[in-house]
């Protein structure tokens, strides 16, 4: 037995009930740039502040930090399986490209998920009595390391590359709106942006836009799946 993809769904595809795995894989990649989103909304430092600025106010707002992280990994859990699910739409109709934008997309996020979060280092430090100066000082030598600077460099290129690939698979395969598939095209340059200039509401809409666009590919997932069949 073997998977094919299906460039038009079939009729009894059309036809059938969404089954429950499609439609939390649907329901996941909508809610996790969501997540995303609000957890750069949270948090109570500008990406651009130095590193004394953001120590100094993740000890003022160390709930509203906890809270953060737990946005972002609540969203990177979601995330993940919600990608695969749109991927699977997204090669089936364009299979370089949806797979190359999956792909990269995906990493990327693993990538910078794998580097050591300098809020929890921050939180743990604070809990333990450490002063704001040492952990200043931990978190400029953590960023000096080139383990730490490979991943995220990495993931900037990747989840930019990544998101905008995807974006033309969708728009190719007319799987959503043009419009929508704009909007992931161009969320995750803008995405960067944000987060170099320091706009924290900026951040956020380039993640509502990706949570938009994932979520008319989960409409079309759950009303005709992924748009491979199987075959004898």
């Amino acid at each position: 037995m073997t998977t094919t993809p299906s460039r038009t769904p079939t009729a009894a595809a059309e036809g059938a009930t969404p089954g429950t795995a499609r439609l939390l894989a649907a329901i996941a990649a909508t809610l996790g740039p969501l997540m995303f989103a609000a957890a750069g909304l949270v948090a109570p430092y500008a990406t651009d502040a130095s590193s004394k600025e953001i120590a100094r106010d993740i000890a003022a707002h160390q709930g509203a930090s906890e809270l953060s992280v737990w946005l972002w990994t609540v969203g990177t859990v979601l995330f993940l399986p919600g990608l695969v699910a749109v991927a699977l739409l997204a090669v089936a109709r364009s299979a370089r490209l949806g797979l190359w934008g999956s792909v990269l997309f995906g990493t990327g996020l693993i990538a910078v998920n794998a580097t050591p979060n300098l809020d929890v280092v921050a939180l743990g430090g604070f809990e333990k009595g450490v002063s704001e100066d040492s952990v200043v000082r931990i978190a400029d030598g953590v960023n000096e390391l080139a383990v730490v600077n490979g991943p995220i460099l990495y993931f900037v290129v990747a989840h930019v590359v990544g998101a905008i690939l995807l974006g033309v698979a969708l728009l190719r395969g007319r799987v959503i709106p043009a419009w929508a598939a704009w909007l992931l095209i161009l969320s995750m340059p803008l995405n960067v942006v944000g987060y170099v200039i320091g706009i924290a509401a900026l951040t956020a809409v380039s993640f509502v836009m990706p949570a938009v666009a994932f979520g008319y590919a989960g409409l079309a997932l759950v009303r005709h799946g992924t748009g491979w069949t199987r075959t004898t």
